[in-house]
């Protein structure tokens, strides 16, 4: 992996919150879908308890079934799509903590490299006086 496409922690970051923007919205559109739900739910309810009329199939009855339908399968989709969405979201966060955890190993790595290891490189001579020069 190229340093271009490496993931950076501030990569990540931005990942995470468009990710958390398009869970909100996923979550915002299915609650927008719920009323259009009822309402369909509910003219079918009534056009069914009409007195008098049985096996009514008509346009109007026909319309609301496949409203009704449509608006179900359009929240499935939406569902399947927050879930996924939600999965990768989990991801990121993972892959966001795995960074910072790495990080976080390696800051400490240069440190004890820095303050343990230094003093003692410095007591050593450098190559080029070993080699005679």
């Amino acid at each position: 992996m190229g340093p271009s496409r490496a993931l950076s922690p501030n990569r990540s970051w931005r990942r995470q919150g468009s990710q958390e923007r398009n869970v909100r919205t996923l979550r915002q559109a299915l609650h927008d879908k719920e009323a259009p739900m009822r309402v369909a739910e509910s003219r079918l309810y009534t056009r069914a308890q009409r007195p008098n009329v049985e096996l009514c199939c008509d346009g109007p009855q026909i319309s609301l079934v496949n409203e009704a339908g449509e608006i179900s399968s359009t929240m499935e989709a939406l569902q399947e799509k927050l879930s996924e969405a939600g999965q990768s979201l989990r991801d990121l966060e993972s892959t966001r903590m795995a960074l910072e955890k790495d990080i976080s190993c390696k800051m400490h790595s240069l440190m004890i490299d820095v303050q343990k290891c230094m003093s003692h490189r410095t007591r050593y001579p450098t190559v080029l006086a070993l080699a005679g020069y």
